[in-house]
């Protein structure tokens, strides 16, 4: 039974670490970036500017890599949906194919 619920909640749990990760990053990325530029050599004039860039940065380097992670195991869970969506509709009599999630096309005249 337990194993059937973190199975059910595996997209709402993965959704909250992104999150979580995403403004850890933010805030390591502000008191890490002053003494790590001061490590390389560099002679910063206006630290708070460079903190605040920190800020920036980090989460989007981070998401970068999550999303190369963290990517899969989301095409997985929209896998998972139209699998049973599939079923859902095959199991009612109606008929499969159009559950079948066809290409999305721009409008032409």
């Amino acid at each position: 039974m337990l194993t059937r619920l973190i199975v059910v909640s595996y997209a709402l749990l993965l959704e909250i670490a992104l999150w979580l990760i995403l403004v850890l990053s933010g805030v390591v990325g502000y008191h890490i970036t002053v003494p790590l530029m001061n490590e390389m050599g560099a002679v910063l004039t206006h630290e708070f500017t460079w903190k605040i860039l920190g800020t920036f940065f980090f989460p989007l380097i981070t998401f970068l890599g999550v999303a190369m992670i963290a990517g899969p195991l989301l095409v997985l869970l929209d896998i998972r949906q139209a699998v049973r969506n599939i079923e859902a509709r095959s199991s009612r009599g109606e008929d499969a194919r159009k559950s079948i999630p066809t290409e999305r096309r721009e409008p032409h005249i």
